[in-house]
């Protein structure tokens, strides 16, 4: 049964993923709900396991160049039960690169950070081919997004206020989108990268228990979470489990656009697909977006997807149909979304904190 949140507690949830950076009191002056109430709610969130606040690192922040959106589909003979006994599942989603991953039996979502396009293909090709020899795989298709090149957006606030019709004003015209190419790669001295990946793995730890752990002084880490934070190496990011509140579908989609586009007609067809559910996030780079949204039935999505496409087909923005993956939430058998391994490998980072 999915849980029955009351209107405040609705509130709540919304403004943690919406600024889940900021203070109790701050929050209460955004949302308009009292402090204890915010206090109240945040302890019953996390008895449910509803949200977790997690630290993002930028791509580029700690040396990867690409990130990679692989999609596979298996036959029915290789059901996540048959695949996770083989040494490619382990090798896959237990690599420090692959920072997301869901699975059901009939399908799987990954994305991948790496150095290079050359990197990748010579880590994850060779598990693609073992999966292809044991017979596992119907096809697999894989979308690079150099980092310095791709804008995007995470839209767990906008899922939120879809999902429980708040209708934030302070969403209504706010796209949320960050630019890779705004990110400036820095020099990291080796406190830099251990207080970086202590940030990222210890994501709600204070200043006190990370210096403990690090053994980096307390206004060092500090001014290190300042500096991350402000330069955008760091951005604080909210995950929630859908299907406790009710969410029946997760969809990821890859679109084509027109060659030649214009940056107002990318916007136009990112904006478009946003709206089709629940958006969660969406990757933009010129002549393609990949995102994903929720939505609660297969009717309502597949009309609302319908009319996208042939209303952005009328205008020339797109030739084909967009790839389109739909995953029952109830069906999901395996997750991951962890980006610490992918630093602690990224930076060499040799210290157990």
């Amino acid at each position: 049964m999915p849980l029955k949140l009351t209107s405040k507690e609705k509130q709540v949830l919304y403004g943690m993923a919406r600024y889940p950076g900021l203070s109790d009191i701050d929050m209460a002056s955004r949302i308009g709900v009292d402090r204890s109430t915010i206090f109240k709610s945040k302890r019953k969130f996390r008895g449910w396991q509803l949200i977790k606040l997690m630290n993002v690192p930028s791509g580029i922040a700690v040396g990867a160049e690409i990130l990679t959106a692989v999609i596979a589909w298996y036959r029915p003979t290789a059901p996540l039960d048959v695949r996770k006994i083989s040494g490619e599942f382990g090798r896959w989603v237990d690599h420090p690169n692959c920072i997301f991953h869901t699975s059901t039996d009939s399908e799987s979502v990954s994305m991948v950070y790496t150095r290079s396009l050359t990197e990748f293909k010579s880590v994850f090709n060779p598990i693609i081919d073992g999966y292809r020899g044991k017979g596992f795989l119907e096809d697999v298709r894989c979308y690079h997004y150099p980092f310095q090149l791709t804008s995007s957006s995470c839209d767990s606030a906008l899922a939120v206020d879809n999902t429980f019709g708040l209708e934030k004003t302070d969403l209504q015209d706010d796209i949320l989108l960050e630019e890779g190419s705004a990110v400036v790669p820095q020099k990291l001295t080796e406190k830099d990268k251990l207080a970086l990946y202590a940030f990222v793995k210890y994501p709600t730890s204070s200043d006190l228990e990370l210096s403990r752990r690090t053994g980096i002084s307390r206004p060092t880490i500090s001014g290190k979470r300042s500096k991350f934070f402000q330069n955008n190496l760091l951005s604080r990011q909210a995950y929630v489990d859908w299907q406790k509140i009710g969410c029946e579908l997760m969809s990821f989609y890859h679109v084509d656009v027109k060659p030649g586009a214009s940056n107002d007609d990318m916007m136009q067809v990112y904006s478009s697909f946003r709206s089709i559910g629940a958006a969660l996030f969406s990757y933009i780079q010129p002549g393609e977006v990949f995102g994903s949204f929720l939505s609660h039935g297969y009717p309502d999505l597949s009309m609302r997807m319908n009319k996208v496409v042939r209303h952005l087909t009328e205008d020339g923005l797109i030739q084909e149909r967009p790839l389109h993956v739909i995953v029952p939430l109830r069906e999901i058998k395996a997750k991951k979304i962890d980006y610490a391994p992918m630093v602690k490998e990224m930076l060499g980072v040799d210290r157990v904190i």
